[in-house]
């Protein structure tokens, strides 16, 4: 499947947190995201015979990433057409 790409704004780049900082923010996505940047620095300074356990870590976060964007994207999506409305009792007139 090919991702598609869009240019980012400012404000949507925000610098990169500590694994302990994302941890404590508990966002998932931000977890996530601080342990894929981990792994990538580690994979470099890793011997020979444990670079494949890295990799397949490392595909297996980016896959649970996208994940998790594509469901916020889709909880904004669905939250944003969606009006607050008071519930109303339905009086049995017409549609």
């Amino acid at each position: 499947m090919a991702r598609k790409l869009r240019a980012v704004s400012d404000d949507e780049m925000a610098t990169p947190q500590t694994l302990l900082d994302a941890v404590a923010s508990g966002d998932p996505l931000a977890i996530k995201k601080a342990q894929l940047r981990l792994m990538a620095q580690s994979i470099l300074e890793a011997g020979e015979n444990t670079r494949p356990q890295y990799d397949q870590r490392i595909s297996r976060l980016t896959d649970e990433i996208a994940e998790l964007e594509s469901r916020r994207a889709t909880e904004d999506a669905d939250s944003s057409v969606v009006a607050d409305l008071e519930p109303m009792a339905w009086d049995g007139t017409g549609y």
